[in-house]
């Protein structure tokens, strides 16, 4: 295992094409963890993003870089204990893949958990919480979180339609 001053193999800065930088080689993954009790609009837990990282200040999936051989979801797993800790039993229940540019990804799953639980903040992380989408639109989102959070409500205004031409 590296050391703390010794990064794992694909864990660097990376410059692609048109200046697009992005921490890590083999691009990133994060577990959007989705609480979402009967009768009520569901939570997502999002960490506060600290300065030493990029888009600091604003709230983001807690995740990160995927390192050499490691798969997407092993990776997510591995950033998220990292970076809030306890990892509670949990259900993935969607995939997405964001083309951040010039062909660098983010893997997002989407997980439902079966209770809210208290997540720590450390190095990269300055706070975190659980938010509704209509709480999260007034909040400084990471831009990886706003782009899925569009697509959520196109989605949402998609089956909207589709439930009232029926």
């Amino acid at each position: 295992m590296p050391s703390a001053a010794e990064p794992a193999a694909g864990e660097h800065w990376t410059i692609r094409a048109h200046g697009h930088v992005h921490w890590g080689a083999n691009g990133g993954a994060g577990l959007l963890l989705r609480y979402a009790p009967a009768g009520q609009d569901p939570r997502y837990l999002l960490a506060l993003r600290s300065r030493w990282v990029d888009e600091p200040a604003t709230w983001g999936i807690p995740g990160g870089a995927i390192r050499a051989g490691e798969s997407p979801e092993a990776a997510a797993r591995r950033e998220m204990a990292e970076e809030i800790g306890r990892l509670p039993q949990y259900r993935i229940v969607a995939d997405e893949v964001q083309d951040c540019g010039a062909g660098w990804r983010f893997h997002i799953f989407l997980t439902d958990v079966d209770e809210t639980f208290d997540a720590y903040s450390v190095l990269e992380t300055d706070a975190t919480g659980w938010f509704t989408t209509d709480e999260m639109c007034t909040l400084p989102l990471h831009s990886g979180v706003q782009r899925w959070l569009g697509e959520l409500d196109a989605d949402n205004r998609r089956d909207q339609r589709t439930q009232r031409s029926q």
